[in-house]
């Protein structure tokens, strides 16, 4: 896979996995009160997005062959 199609995986991939995982913990409470629905959601999306792009860049970073194993 190219490094091109890879960022675009990663850049669509993580924000709609992080707001996935969001959704379905917030399921279960969806006939509570707004507020804490979107406070839940988007600390789980800022979790998700703060540490999987992280993990994106490691896996976008190309390899260095000189490096030693």
């Amino acid at each position: 896979m190219n490094r091109s199609l890879r960022l675009v995986l990663a850049a669509l991939g993580v924000p709609t996995l992080s707001a996935l995982a969001a959704a379905l913990v917030c399921w279960p409470i969806r006939h509570g009160p707004l507020a804490p629905r979107l406070l839940i959601f988007g600390l789980i999306l800022a979790t998700g997005i703060s540490a999987g792009l992280p993990a994106c860049l490691t896996w976008l970073t190309p390899k260095n062959p000189d490096a030693e194993n």
